[in-house]
């Protein structure tokens, strides 16, 4: 992260908390599954499978299935055109299409379902020699190369880079609050602000983008 541009690291902290806000959403909507946190849902699995709940136990198979078929797709689509813009697009579409199918009166599965893929396709958005180089929607090891960047400083490395790691965290951490907050208010309906926040970031991305490659 220390050769990350800063317009790309403003970036990452707004979908950091993208992705803790939809993992909120989605963590109250679906009754403590995750569409972000596949470490949770692992757990979870294998909790309820040894209790032999099975149809708990596939719902997390479910969403584990879902975010690494988009991964998948975002793998696919970073190498379409400008793939990180290609990808943002991507990851707000589906977003945006599980508010739409959230107005309807009934729905065989829960629309929020496909947040879990549009969260696996919004993993690939920085994408260095075929690598992830910015997690999104996983803090783990965020936080670890944080106490590790701040062990190095007391020895005399660099003095506050590990403040970027632990903003990352703390950009999921407030937008799992909001959206929280947001579904006590309009349940499903806290989807749509999030949309718009995703759609906005991917116009700002598309058009300074576009301008560096004129230039």
């Amino acid at each position: 992260m220390q050769s990350v541009r800063r317009r790309e690291f403003v970036l990452a902290l707004v979908l950091a908390s993208v992705a803790g806000s939809l993992d909120a959403i989605g963590f109250l909507h679906l009754g403590g599954y995750f569409v972000s946190f596949m470490s949770g849902n692992t757990t979870r699995m294998s909790a309820e499978a040894v209790h032999l709940n099975w149809s708990d136990a596939g719902r997390a198979v479910g969403l584990i299935g879902l975010f690494f078929v988009g991964a998948v797709v975002g793998a696919l689509l970073s190498r379409i055109r400008d793939g990180r813009v290609t990808v943002l697009a991507a990851s707000s579409a589906l977003v945006g299409l599980s508010a739409a199918l959230g107005l309807l009166p009934s729905s065989p599965v829960p629309p929020i379902l496909g947040v879990a893929m549009a969260m696996g396709v919004m993993n690939a958005t920085f994408v260095r020699d075929g690598e992830v180089s910015i997690g999104l929607t996983y803090m783990t090891g965020t936080l670890v190369k944080a106490g590790q960047r701040l062990g190095m400083a007391m020895m005399g490395g660099p003095r506050w880079l590990w403040v970027r790691y632990l903003g990352m965290w703390a950009a999921l951490a407030a937008g799992s609050l909001l959206g929280a907050g947001a579904y006590l208010l309009w349940e499903q309906g806290a989807l749509w602000p999030v949309f718009a926040v995703m759609a906005a970031a991917t116009l700002v991305t598309s058009r300074v983008r576009a301008d560096r490659a004129s230039q």
